[in-house]
């Protein structure tokens, strides 16, 4: 795939992911929340960070995408393509769950990040 044919799809990928989340979050689940409010982060605060959810959609849709353009290459050695793909999913999970959960938990920034690392 072309850097073009790839910058395309994950920018429609962001999209895409980013409605379903909206639609998910900020309406299927939405009366949950509202019961859970003590567990999260003030609503005030939690919009103020909204970039956080940019930035885990975005970090979700660009390894989702380099992922399935690298696929298996079949000349390469397995363990360096099963090390590769175990960097690549560690990110592809903990990134947005990262940034995901910054803005939304009332946990510490030091627990919010010793949890990226140790997710890798």
């Amino acid at each position: 795939m072309d850097s073009k044919k790839f910058w395309i799809a994950v920018v429609v990928t962001f999209f895409v992911y980013g409605i379903l989340q909206f639609v998910i979050h900020g309406g299927i689940l939405q009366n949950l929340y509202k019961m859970s409010a003590h567990l999260l982060k003030d609503e005030a605060l939690i919009k103020s960070r909204t970039y956080g959810h940019f930035l885990a959609d975005f970090f979700f849709a660009l390894f989702f995408c380099l992922i399935y353009v690298k696929g298996y290459e079949s000349h390469k050695a397995g363990a360096a393509q099963g090390m590769r793909y175990g960097i690549y999913m560690g990110l592809f999970l903990q990134l947005p769950m990262l940034f995901t959960d910054f803005v939304v938990l009332n946990a510490p920034g030091r627990l919010l990040a010793l949890w990226g690392v140790f997710g890798l």
